[in-house]
This record gives C-alpha cells, structure tokens and sequence, in this order.
C-alpha cells in the first residue's frame, strides 16, 4: 500500500514529532519509520558527527539518490564529492543552532532546514528537512529574463524551439556550423533566394529541407529538381512543361512541369551549375517575372515559388569561362550560405558516429557500439565525401563487423585500412584538439545513458565508474541530472 501524506503540518511541528520518537528509542521505531514515509516532505536524520541514519522516500525523490546511497555515509564526504554543494546538516551540528539554504544537489536546487538535536546539553542528532524549489528559482530567473529583454528573449525561444522540432537530422557541436543553421532559420521567414554553395555530401539538400519546414510555405509544396541527373534534351520539359502535341513523342494531354508543381512552395534546384546556359536564360526570367512558359505554349503562366538553389562548383570561375551566366548568379545569390566540408569542423564527427550509430542499430535491428581506438582514426580520416561518406562507412561497419563492438580489425576486414595512415598522428594532433573532441564524445555518451537510466547510480554500475565520477562530470559540464521517474510520491499527485 502507497504511503498517505499528512498535510497542514509545519516543518516545526515535524521536528518536535521526531524528536519525540527518537528521544523514546527502539520501543518506538515503527513508529518513527511510518512518520517518515507519510510525510510529505524530504526528511533526513543525522547522528552527532553528520552520518546519515535516516532518509525517507521523499528524500529520495527531491535529492535523486537512493537511501542505500546515503545511509552510513558522512555529508561531508558527500559535500568532498560534488553530490551537495554543502551541509545545512554539518553546518547546524558545528554552529549549534537551526541553519536555512538553497543547495545545490545533482544540479536541482534544494531548500533545506537544518535543525540541532539535544540531549542533556550536547547536540545530540541533526533533522533536515528538504524541499525542491528549482522550479520556484528557474520561474524567477526566467521572468527576470523577460522584464529585461523581452524581445530578443522571444526571438531566441523561438529558434531554439524551430532547432529541437524541424532540424530532425543536422547534428552539429561546432561553431561553424551553428552559424550555418542559425542563419538558416533567420531568413526561412522571407522569401529571398537562397544560394547554398558547398562540397558534394556537406547537407546541402538537408539544410534546404530546414529552411522549408520553418517557412511560411511549410505546409505547401516542396519541389527538388536535380539539373544534373535529368538529360539535357528531357531539362526543359520537365522544367516548364509542355502544351500537347509540342514535339514528336509529347503526352496528348500535354504535361505540367516540376516550377509549375512547386507553385505556393519551395522549389530546390540542386546541382544549379549543370544547368544548361539557354534554360539559364529562361530560369533567369522565372526569377525576375515569376512566370513561365511550357514548351509550346502561347501564354505565360504565373507562379509563386521560394528559390533555392544549390551547387557544389565554383560559380564565379564558371562565369570568367563563360559557362554560367553572371546576371542568373547575382539573381540566385541574394542570401549566399556556405557549408564547410566536415573536415574543417572535426568536432562534429563525434555527435555524428552516435546518431548514425542509433540510426543504424535501430534500421536493422543491432545494439552495435565503436571502440574509441575506432572513434579516433574517424576524427582523424579527411572525409572528401563528407557526411555522405561517414555515413555510407558507418552502414558498411555495422552491417559486417560480427562482435558487438567495431573495432580496428573491422576496418581491415573492410578494406578501410586507407583511415589507418591517412593522416600522420604528429600531423592529427597539430590540426585538432584530440582531447577537446574526445570530451565532446564522452559528453554525448553520457547525456545518452543518463536518458535511459534511473539513477546516478544505475549510470555508474552500467558504466564501471564510482557515481561521484558521474556527478562531477554532469557539473563540469553545467548538465541538470534528470532520470527516470520510478518514485511513487505524494509530490506527484
């Protein structure tokens, strides 16, 4: 049966029932035990010297830590590993009077009471009593927030909301390509166009689907056109359309092209510099008339498209060899965004392998994890095809390697021994900041296992490692610890 809670009590009024029970010992320790677990509140118990005796269950729920954690154990060994910040418990017992703060414990705020215990003239036991108030702070830090910049503070909600919810796919961690996505999601809002320039498997198509999916157009069509995968002779048709009957093997019914289709929406044209200078004559008026003309066709039809456009060629030396049209790249060059090739943000690669990890363990069905020794010839490798390649080569080693764990012989089996000496270890470590990237990749590993977890310490017995190891490092990093509800509390009514 679930415990009741006892309302309208006063943290007073707790610590006089307490110390009645306790003052009368052992006859009475089921009744002490069942104040504890009906009350409402966090309470804990400890002797003279600061050791736990006591911590009942909404303890356990406000601080994050099991009671077997805790009992037998001294607060200032607790405060000496970074689990509390402090001690109102020590604190009270050395000072001798009742103490009152907002400490810190796994990242929550917590207010705690601490109230001295006598017995014949000697501090005898310490109660705290603990309530979580992160909410109370976080609500006034945030309305303080407001009242002093409230629309930038607006602004910024609303990117970040835009980033958690339509970028499904583009993982970065460097600041480069922060910079990328946030200007991305600043001009989806309008209607200029777009040229995106970068190497081939950068995510180019995928930060245009960005840019639509946060644009007024959301809901409206979303057309991409390859220029360089559909023949020259079949571009323009496909382009404009055609009227029936205009060349010898039309439809009857005459067909509508893809800017037609793209009409209210977005129309992506990736590829952009293979596209043939007489229909760059023609995209070039779509773009200043908002019209086109079907092949055949006798009457311009109006269309409202957003243009993107894409390329992984250099447009300008195009132009000096008279291969791209200079006035169609002042058109398409309105808002210019350039996304730079992976091997120039290696602090990516890391928060990349575990999403392509996850995202290939859950397509076919593994529980597949890469050894660092792996990890690091990755971060050292150039990637000339970019995220396209790392994906293409994380696929290969998932769906071959036989163990759980991929390893360096995966690579040879695989004929990947080319990331093995592609880079010198003097030349790696002259380029990158090893330490720097590796902290990233322990970063990302352990938000993963703390989501799947219930405790500190269920994350500490997974990983091997002493829990303070864990609490150290999630305050490091400035990361609230946040498990797994398993509680059953009168909090949470």
């Amino acid at each position: 049966m679930e415990p009741v809670a006892v309302k309208n009590i006063s943290d007073e009024e707790w610590i006089r029932i307490i110390n009645k029970l306790e003052d009368r010992n052992s006859e009475f320790e089921c009744e002490l035990n069942a104040v504890m677990d009906v009350a409402s509140i966090g309470i804990q118990i400890t002797d003279e010297t600061g050791v736990t005796l006591r911590f009942n269950k909404v303890c356990e729920l406000i601080d994050g830590i099991k009671a077997e954690d805790i009992i037998g154990r001294n607060m200032r060994e607790l405060v000496e590993e970074g689990i509390y910040s402090d001690s109102v418990a020590v604190e009270c017992l050395e000072k001798k009077i009742p103490i009152a703060r907002v400490q810190k414990v796994n990242g929550k705020d917590i207010l705690a009471t601490g109230t001295p215990i006598f017995r014949d003239g000697k501090v005898f036991r310490a109660i705290v009593i603990a309530k979580d108030v992160t909410e109370v702070t976080n609500l006034k830090k945030s309305l303080g927030e407001v009242k002093y910049a409230k629309n930038i503070y607006e602004e910024e909600l609303e990117l970040l909301r835009k980033s958690q919810l339509d970028n499904k796919g583009m993982v970065t961690n460097s600041v480069k390509m922060k910079k990328v996505i946030d200007l991305a999601l600043r001009v989806a809002s309008v209607n200029s166009t777009i040229l995106i320039q970068g190497e081939s498997g950068v995510g180019k198509g995928l930060l245009t689907e960005i840019i639509h999916k946060n644009s007024p157009r959301a809901t409206k069509p979303f057309i991409k056109i390859d220029c360089g995968a559909i023949p020259e002779k079949l571009l323009e048709s496909e382009l404009f359309g055609y009227k029936k009957g205009s060349f010898t093997g039309a439809s009857r019914e005459g067909k509508i092209g893809l800017i037609e289709l793209a009409n209210t929406g977005t129309l992506f044209l990736d590829e952009i510099g293979d596209l043939p200078l007489d229909l760059q004559v023609k995209l070039l008026r779509v773009i200043q008339d908002r019209q086109i003309m079907p092949v055949g066709g006798k009457e311009p039809i109006d269309v409202d498209v957003r243009i993107i456009a894409a390329t992984n060629r250099d447009l300008e030396e195009m132009i000096r060899q008279k291969k791209f049209r200079e006035d169609l790249y002042y058109r398409l060059n309105v808002i210019p965004i350039v996304i730079p090739p992976l091997r120039e943000r290696k602090e990516d690669i890391p928060s990349l392998i575990l999403a392509l990890l996850d995202s290939y363990n859950k397509k076919f069905g593994f529980d597949k994890k890469i050894t660092p020794e792996v990890t690091r010839l990755l971060i050292r490798y150039d990637w000339p095809g970019n995220i396209r390649e790392l994906e293409n080569i994380i696929e290969r080693l998932i769906v071959t390697s036989g163990g759980k764990y991929i390893e360096v012989e995966d690579l040879l089996d695989n004929e990947l021994d080319f990331l093995l000496d592609k880079i010198s270890v003097d030349q790696a470590l002259g380029d990158i900041d090893y330490k720097e990237l590796m902290g990233s990749y322990e970063k990302d590993l352990l938000v993963k296992v703390m989501k799947r977890c219930k405790s500190t310490k269920e994350m500490a017995d997974l990983l091997k490692v002493h829990p303070s190891t864990i609490w150290k490092k999630f305050k490091s990093w400035g990361i609230r610890l946040e498990f797994k509800n398993d509680f059953s509390s009168p909090l949470n009514r």
